[in-house]
This record gives C-alpha cells, structure tokens and sequence, in this order.
C-alpha cells in the first residue's frame, strides 16, 4: 500500500538525465467547495506547468495520476502558445513493475519543446471527492523550478491544519491571509532544484519539501462532516473498513485447522500458519484510493492466491481468529515515510501487518516479507510506531528495533595447502535478511538450476573456486537458518617466488568498494539492513612451511559501524578472523569522509599478503 498524494503532472525526466529542460512557473491552486449529498465537500485543483528549452528540441514525458477518489476534469495543452499540436493524451490504468494499483489511473503524453527558447504549458483540472485524500503537496518537480506557487483557499465553515516539512534549505515562503470568509494559504517558491533521487536513499518524505494536510472536519447543509479531526476519528474509518471485509467462508478455518493439525503450542500454530500465508499467496501491491486501504476478504485472497498487504494481512488474522487465537490488524508507516500517528492523514501510513497478541504482548507478522521468520523482523519496520486493532479502540505501540546479530552471515573455512591449491570444508550460514536475500535469489530461478547458481553465488564467479559435494540445509523453515556445505578447491591461490609464497585468505572482502562519491551523492545513504558478517578461515600449515609474515589487525570502530581483522599463527595453523557490524543503516552526508577514510582501511587490509617460507 504504497500512495501517491498529489504528485501531480510528473514529468519523466530530471535536471540530471535532461538538464536542456526546467520548468519556467509552477502554478497550483487548491480550493475547498461545497459539494452534493454524496460528496459533501470537494477541491477542485487547477495545476499549471510552464516548461522551458534552454538549448535544444527535447520531449518531455507528462503523467498525472488520479483515481476513483480523484477525477481528472480536463487537460489543456499549448506549445509555443497554440493549441494546434495534435497531442492526444492517453488514459489507462497504472502499472508499474508488474505491480497493478488497483484504481490508479494515469494520463500521459509526449511534449514538445522544438527549440531552444521554446515554451510549452500544460493546465490539468482535479476534483478530490472526499477531503480525507487530499493530503499532502510536494513542492519539487523532476525538472528545476525558476518560479512557482501553491494556494489552498479554505472556507470559514472547513477545519483543516498544515503541517511543513523540509522547508528550511528551500527558503518557501508562506503567507496565510484573510480574503472574505476564506483562509488563503499561499506557499512561494524560486529556483527550486529538481526532485533528487539516489540509489540506497531516503523516501523523499524525508527531504523533499512538502507539506501535510490534516483535514478535520465541515460544517455543511448536510451536518458536520468528520473527517480526521483525531486519531480516533482515523481508527474509526480504518476499523470499519476492515468490519466490512470480515470473512463468512468456512474454508478458511478448514485451512487454518488443517495446516495446524497436530499441534499444541500456539506459537508453532503460528508459525505455521504465518509461513502458509507466505508460501502461498503472491504479493501485489495495489494502491491509491479507496482500494488503497481496504482490505479484501481473506476467503477472497485465499481464493485467488494473490493479494496486497492489507489482504495478505486479513486473511493472516482470519486465520488465526478462526482457530481461537488473538490476532489483530495493524496499521504502520515504514521508515520511508517521516511521519508517525500524531498527525492524523492518510499519508502517515503505507502500510498494513498482522499482530498476535502473545499474553498481550504484539509479535508482529508481515507475510509480505516472504522470507522472514516470526521471531525477526524486517528493517523496513524496526522502530515504527504502530496502530492496532483493539475493537473500538486501538494500541500505539512500536515495532522493536533489533540488533545486526539477527542478520548475522557465517562463513568458516579449513584449509589446508596443496601445492600452490587451497583444499578442505567450508560450511556457511545466513540468518535475518542475510537469508531473505539469498532466498529471493534462489527461488527466482528454475529447481533444477538452483545448485548452478548457488555454486556460482558462493564462487563469486570465479573458476578456480571449484566447489563439489554441496549439501544445502533447511531451504524451507524460515524460522531457522540456512547453511551450506561444500568442499573446496581453491587454485593457483598461492604465489611462490624462490622459498617464499604469498597468498590472500579473504576473498569475500565485504564492502571495499563502497566509496561514496560525495562530489555526487547529495543524500544519506540508506543501507538495506543491520548486517553482521563473520569469516573465519583455519589453515594448516605444511610441516615443509612457516608463516613469516601477517597482517597487521584492524579494528576501527564508530558509532554506526565495526571493521575489525586479525591474524594469528600457532605451530601448525593459521587463524583468520573478519567481523563486519553494521550497527545502524543511516549513514548521514556528515559521515561520509569518515566512511570513505574506514573503507579505504579495510580494503588495504584486505590487500595485504601471509608470506610462508619454506624450511631449510
């Protein structure tokens, strides 16, 4: 349940991949009117885009969405000051990535800007049909603004609040002013910069100017109109959504029991049940509009095999309750959103979970993540405040923030020397989101390739890591972990010169090339998930041999992060030791130069070389 909120006249491009083309005015205008006995308050929206060729002939791609809570009233378009273009904008609905939003629809269409100095304009016209969906107003575009104004003209007889966010740097200017029996908020903008985004970055929430529309509540003919004056008032509408897709299909009891049979403890029914629902039913994110935040009925999604989170997260707590177990609905924003539940709005949450009540204590299930087991949780989540069910009330609470161990990647190797080969065992494991990963990876791919790719996963790709005899552990129990073993045959890994020979042990060497570019990267950077990655590697050293040179050890540690290695040698083995903790996946902007310095570190040490000596 991912939303769009007035993200309106996206053009396809940005200053980056086409800075040929800004945009000369952005003018937008809200205004708040009494409607009908159906839809007693509407905002009607006017938007009008200016877009400018500073050089050379481009086209821009133009897209407005809208959906059945938003109508798209018209659409005008002039270039170079004539309506004689033979433009025709196209209709449909919107589908991205294989993922279907549900109501969403689009308009779109190709502008021409013919040469330099061109100007194109395009005006759309929206009516939002219910006030509730009116709820935030980004200010930046994918191309450059020179000048641009937002207004929101509020009746006396509308309530409704503005929140800001990320104004500081931008130097918006608001001003609010009395016209009749109207407010007139006026928001105005220059030279703003285009809509940035970077690989591994921030939901725009965090850094995009915008602001947040709580819509209250209306005095109209037809009576007072209660929108979202409280938080109440938002459980409310939520909790009725989810009363009206209650379940009345004894199938899936019949399912919950049949999958439980046997079992006593209500954990383990859970955790059956949980990776039922994971297993078998496909998630597909519908979006926007009133399909945005209904769930369907979970005999629906059961039927179908397929379903958004909502549905994915009904049919969860159907399940459950059928079998006599306190399972809730939960409602959360995930960490791309900046907001949390003291601002009631739509836009605060975009997302919709499960929750067993274990001894009133929530363990939270999102079968969305396909491969997470019950005890972990995914990082997208970890700290956000959450609205559950509690019948005509509801619990604030928040999602535990777990530790990196919970993600840990285990590597252990024993090798002993062949010539100038490394031979012996390794076995490897992955926990947390380290296993998700490897699982996505996995069953993205035919059964019968699976052993091809995982053999070339583990090899890194390389044909002297010859890998036989691979045994893999547990590729269907997501509340264990998963392991592997392998015999191994590394070659031409030593290098001799005279009685001397010179190897490298770690050729995983995690995070060495994860310099950022900070002449470029203008945001945070966003790791996926607390990681911990341990390797270790044992090596006999043949009696003809001794080790008379190591690596120096490394440890560098920092509040986000721990780098440490170390080499040790007893008289018939050597001991290599890697721990990467990646303790906190927000590396701010301010960080980078240290970062840079700590991973040009850890890739020396990754650089330098054991020497063994041959005996005399």
């Amino acid at each position: 349940m991912y939303l769009f909120f007035s993200l309106s006249a996206m053009a396809q491009s940005s200053d980056e991949e086409n800075p040929n083309i800004s945009l000369q005015e952005v003018k937008r205008e809200f205004v708040v009117i009494a409607g009908n006995s159906e839809h007693p308050v509407l905002i009607k929206e006017e938007s009008n885009l200016t877009y400018y060729c500073k050089e050379y002939r481009a086209t821009v791609q133009v897209a407005e969405f809208y959906n059945d809570m938003e109508t798209l009233d018209d659409v005008d378009i002039l270039v170079d000051g004539s309506k004689k273009h033979g433009i025709i904008p196209k209709k449909e609905f919107y589908e991205s990535d294989g993922i279907f939003y549900s109501d969403a629809r689009v308009c779109y269409f190709n502008l021409p800007l013919k040469n330099q100095g061109s100007v194109s304009t395009v005006r759309f016209k929206k009516t939002y049909l219910d006030p509730k969906y009116f709820a935030s107003i980004h200010f930046l575009q994918p191309q450059p603004v020179t000048k641009g104004e937002v207004v929101i003209r509020v009746p006396s007889w509308m309530k409704l609040d503005i929140k800001e966010y990320n104004f500081g740097q931008y130097g918006i200017q608001k001003q609010v002013s009395q016209q009749g029996s109207e407010t007139v908020y006026r928001f105005v903008m220059e030279n703003l910069p285009a809509l940035k985004r970077e690989p591994f970055s921030p939901g725009f929430t965090h850094y995009s100017p915008h602001i947040l529309i709580m819509t209250r509540y209306a005095e109209t003919q037809q009576g007072r109109q209660n929108y979202f004056n409280t938080l109440n008032d938002q459980y409310a509408w939520y909790h009725q959504l989810i009363m009206d897709a209650r379940n009345d299909e004894p199938f899936v009891k019949e399912k919950a029991q049949e999958i439980t049979k046997g079992l006593s403890a209500d954990a383990d029914k859970v955790r059956h049940i949980f990776q039922w629902v994971q297993d078998n039913i496909r998630y597909i994110a519908f979006e926007d509009g009133i399909a945005g935040f209904r769930p369907e009925k979970g005999s629906e999604v059961m039927r179908k095999k397929y379903g958004d989170c909502k549905g994915m997260a009904n049919l969860l707590v159907e399940m459950l309750q059928s079998i006599g177990l306190d399972a809730r609905h939960c409602w959360i924003g995930t960490r791309h959103l900046v907001y949390d539940y003291s601002t009631p709005s739509l836009a605060v949450d975009n997302h919709m979970i499960a929750v067993w009540m274990n001894n009133k204590k929530p363990v939270y299930l999102d079968a969305t993540e396909k491969y997470i087991g019950i005890d972990e949780l995914a990082e997208r989540i970890q700290g956000r405040q959450t609205l559950i069910e509690d019948n005509a009330n509801y619990i604030l609470d928040r999602v535990p923030v777990r530790e990196p161990g919970q993600n840990t990647l285990f590597e252990k190797r024993s090798l002993s020397i062949e010539g100038n080969n490394l031979k012996g065992h390794v076995i490897q494991s992955w926990k947390g989101e380290n296993r998700v990963a490897l699982l996505e990876g996995i069953n993205s791919i035919k059964q019968e390739n699976q052993n091809i790719v995982l053999k070339n996963y583990l090899s890194r790709g390389k044909n002297n890591f010859e890998i036989s005899n691979l045994r893999i552990n547990n590729l269907t129990d997501y509340n264990n972990e998963l392991s592997v073993e392998y015999d191994l045959n590394w070659k031409n890994v030593l290098a001799a010169f005279n009685n001397e020979a010179y190897l490298e042990l770690d050729n995983r060497r995690k995070f060495e090339d994860l310099k950022i570019d900070t002449a470029k990267r203008k945001l945070p950077y966003w790791f996926q998930f607390k990681d911990h990655i341990v390797f270790e590697t044992t090596l006999r050293i043949p009696a003809d041999k001794k080790v008379t040179g190591i690596p120096a050890s490394l440890k560098i540690e920092r509040p986000g992060y721990r780098f440490s290695g170390s080499y040790s040698v007893n008289d018939t083995a050597l001991v290599y030791r890697c721990e990467i903790a990646l303790l906190n996946t927000v590396l701010g902007t301010g960080e980078f130069r240290q970062w840079n310095e700590d991973v040009l570190q850890l890739k020396d040490f990754y650089n330098q070389q054991i020497v063994l000596t041959t005996r005399k």
